[in-house]
């Protein structure tokens, strides 16, 4: 008998989403088992967002299925997809510059439970994120990097079983990277994370399996050093130079 650690979480059956003549995602056979923290990475186009916005309801695949925890979620919308514990940040800002953080993750934290207990998310947030600083701040005062961390606080504070984090590190400095990263890794010893990231040394610090999207298609999926020697991935997405 099969152990439940090793059950898909989530799982995509020939995933189709079609935009016109162009498919964005192309029969992607995706699966990911509860614990893992898995990146994603390609060039641009190459389906990952898109990837991320079905499995997240916010559009709805061509063709194909969408598993959770083994239940057929395709076709349910984003309220839906949320409520059952996919919480995304998305590579766009959403959040409220004229609130403060703190209003920020309380306002997420609400979303499925009663006063208290997003009080109490609230907090635990803050003090998981080390957001103490300037959790009192209002958000549009705040430098890039805390922003993100508000952002990724606002999907910890759903208290989702799965996070999905389109480019978390995009426009941090090196410490902000590291400090990222470190969180990560420690998110993910209670919940299953996938990343979109074009950093590859932020990857390295991060990933253990990386799945690599290629004009809508799964072109490779292995552990992070064998991708990025792999010559293929290295000429349609890295180039040719040898990554460190």
């Amino acid at each position: 008998m099969s152990d439940a650690a090793d059950m898909p979480l989530i799982e995509t059956r020939r995933l189709v989403k079609s935009f016109g003549g162009v498919h964005a995602t192309d029969t992607v056979d995706f699966t990911l088992k509860k614990g893992e923290l898995r990146c994603l990475i390609g060039p641009n186009g190459a389906g990952k967002s898109t990837f991320f916005k079905l499995l997240t309801g916010q559009i709805a695949p061509t063709s194909g299925k969408i598993l959770f925890d083994g239940d057929d979620v395709t076709g349910l919308s984003s309220f839906e997809i949320a409520r059952r514990g996919i919480g995304i940040k998305n590579q766009k800002p959403d959040v409220f510059d004229g609130l403060s953080a703190r209003e920020n993750l309380w306002l997420a934290a609400q979303f499925d439970t009663d006063k208290k207990t997003a009080d109490q998310r609230v907090e635990k947030v803050v003090d998981e994120l080390k957001l103490a600083s300037f959790v009192h701040k209002l958000v549009g005062e705040l430098a890039h990097g805390q922003r993100q961390w508000v952002e990724i606080g606002m999907v910890i504070a759903r208290n989702p079983r799965l996070i999905l984090l389109d480019e978390p590190s995009a426009g941090m400095d090196q410490e902000e990277r590291i400090r990222t990263a470190e969180l990560l890794k420690e998110l993910n010893t209670n919940t299953t994370i996938v990343v979109v990231e074009h950093d590859m040394q932020f990857i390295k610090r991060i990933a253990d399996i990386v799945t690599v999207f290629h004009r809508g298609k799964i072109l490779r999926e292995a552990p992070v050093d064998v991708v990025l020697r792999d010559p293929e991935v290295r000429n349609v997405y890295l180039g040719r130079t040898e990554v460190a």
